[in-house]
């Protein structure tokens, strides 16, 4: 099984290491140049970005050429994956892509301009993510099909969404606490676009306008410099099971 894999705050990547088989980072392929796979199982494991697939995900998907006999799709979410599956599957269409299997598992939703993180942390088990991730990995073992279907609250969040989308401006509500950065560089190891910038050892980080707003670089500060105007608390979330060298050894571009 070959199972590619996106994640900033490391749950996508518990996930896939759940499942198992042989797990690439879709940052690493995208900064790579193969761009066809073989295996007799294919699967990627990605968050979902406002009832989306992330742009590196999407990009992914719709540029590779997957052989494969059972070809599966797992989404991370917080709270729904709204309408997520249905777009997947039309980016999947593009490459001639067909998923067999497609489904969410609800954890901790990181995504600090509208949750209060420390909250969805302290209410994770009720989301019961063991259970739910092992009902996954049987299905995946056993070869099921089922391909997941938008609920109407999915519906009406992703037409929500669609009403109020993210800003392309959003990258400018970020802003560096100073007296907390010792520009260690972290921050450009993790952003899974090369999206930040420190020019010399006396700097703060600059974060450009291609932005994803996902996280990477404001949870994995050793030391909570990143902030956000409206953030709805200060709590910074990284999976338990997933180290900080992973999420560089993931998404680092610095040294590729």
């Amino acid at each position: 099984m070959t199972l590619f894999f996106f994640t900033t705050t490391g749950n996508s990547l518990t996930v896939a290491r759940a499942i198992g088989g042989t797990i690439m980072s879709i940052p690493g392929i995208l900064h790579g140049k193969q761009r066809e796979f073989a295996d007799d199982t294919i699967g990627i494991v990605t968050p979902v970005y406002f009832g989306d697939l992330p742009g590196p995900v999407r990009q992914f998907i719709e540029s590779v050429t997957l052989h494969s006999d059972y070809t599966f799709l797992i989404f991370t979410c917080g709270t729904t994956p709204a309408c997520a599956s249905l777009k997947a599957m039309r980016s999947a269409g593009k490459a001639g892509t067909r998923f067999d299997y497609i489904d969410a598992i609800r954890m901790v939703d990181n995504y600090f301009p509208m949750f209060d993180v420390a909250k969805q942390v302290a209410d994770l088990p009720s989301k019961h993510v063991d259970d739910n991730l092992n009902r996954i990995c049987t299905d995946i073992a056993e070869k099921r099909h089922s391909l997941l279907r938008p609920t109407l609250f999915g519906r009406i969040a992703d037409a929500y969404m669609k009403l109020f989308p993210l800003s392309s401006e959003a990258y400018r509500r970020f802003r560096i606490e100073k007296a907390k950065c010792n520009t260690c560089g972290t921050c450009v190891k993790v952003c899974p676009i090369g999206n930040i910038n420190i020019t010399d050892s006396h700097s703060t980080p600059e974060i450009w306008e291609r932005c994803l707003t996902c996280g990477a670089c404001y949870h994995n500060c050793p030391s909570g410099a990143i902030r956000y105007k409206g953030e709805k608390s200060t709590y910074q979330f990284r999976n338990p099971a997933v180290s900080l060298a992973d999420i560089i050894q993931a998404n680092d571009r610095t040294r590729r």
